[in-house]
């Protein structure tokens, strides 16, 4: 029994033993477990530390770059801003002589527009005037070119009335005389007086007039022919400075013969300006062969001239 009791207090012993051990192990894994939680969750926190650190050093560095940089900005703006207040300084003393010359042309800008203004009000004027003189002008030219045509109109009609009147003078005071000495041969009704000398137109009819005669009148192809001896570029009594075209003896009567007109003839002198107005007939038998060898030509010509008288 003691055995039997030994062996079995020796067998609670060894269990009480065993449940002593698995509790001690069982303390031990805890705390073991406790230790690792411990050992691990201080690992995160340093490691969490070391970072924190870490990412505060890069940005500590980052942030004294950026320092750095700024510095350097700050120093250069700073060199530039004195360079910019010496050239501002510099360039003051050059500025108040341009506002003053500036405040000086502004001041002649004035004067010279003021002036302008009235200078441009003396020119409306002048122009209004002038306006106004030019058509004054241009009345008194036509009025002046009218009357100009009318003084040429009367003046020519004055010089044939004057010419038909000494002619009818000559005819009446002459009617039943014989003709003077130095006339040439008397032909049917009339005599005739060949000029030694030329003069123009007009002035050989004054000539004829003053012999008491006029500018031969010719009617017939006898009258013609009998001239054509004499043989000289000469006037006769024939003209159109009354109205072009017209062509009038020196007695008035129209022309009723223009069979002795030479070629081409009458032709103005061809409408050529150069050769002027051709209103006055010669009898030019001299280069143009008879009977026909009237030309008419300017009055202003010197030519020899034939005078008829009529008895």
């Amino acid at each position: 029994m003691i055995n039997r009791n030994g062996a079995t207090r020796s067998v609670k012993t060894e269990t009480h033993l065993s449940d002593g051990r698995l509790r001690l192990y069982r303390l031990a894994a805890v705390c073991l477990g406790v230790l690792c939680v411990l050992q691990v969750t201080l690992n995160i926190s340093l490691r969490l530390a070391f970072y924190n650190r870490g990412n505060e050093t890069v940005e500590r560095d980052q942030l004294q770059t950026s320092y750095n940089t700024l510095t350097e900005e700050r120093d250069q703006l700073q060199t530039s801003y004195k360079t910019l207040t010496e050239e501002r300084d510099q360039l003051k003393p050059i500025y108040n002589i341009l506002t003053k010359e500036r405040d000086q042309l502004q001041t002649r800008y004035n004067t010279l527009t003021k002036e302008r203004d009235q200078l441009q009000i003396s020119y409306n004027t002048l122009t209004k005037e002038r306006d106004q003189l030019q058509i004054s002008y241009n009345t008194l030219t036509k009025e002046r070119d009218q009357l100009q045509i009318s003084y040429n109109t009367l003046t020519k009609e004055r010089d044939q009335l004057q010419m038909d009147r000494d002619y009818l003078t000559s005819k009446f005071s002459n009617l039943k005389q014989t003709c003077p000495e130095g006339w040439q041969i008397k032909l049917e009704s009339s005599w005739y007086f060949l000029s030694t000398e030329t003069k123009s137109w007009k002035e050989s009819r004054q000539d004829c007039l003053k012999r008491g005669a006029d500018l031969v009148i010719i009617n017939s192809d006898l009258e013609q022919e009998f001239l054509l001896s004499f043989n000289k570029r000469a006037w006769i009594g024939l003209t159109d400075s009354v109205t072009e075209g017209a062509w009038k003896w020196v007695d008035g009567t129209p022309l009723t013969i223009p069979s002795y007109w030479y070629s081409q003839q009458p032709d103005n002198g061809g409408d050529n300006p150069a050769n002027g107005e051709e209103d006055c007939v010669e009898l030019n038998t001299e280069t143009w062969l008879p009977v026909k060898a009237w030309n008419d030509q300017s009055c202003l010509d010197n030519r020899y001239w034939i005078c008829e008288k009529v008895v």
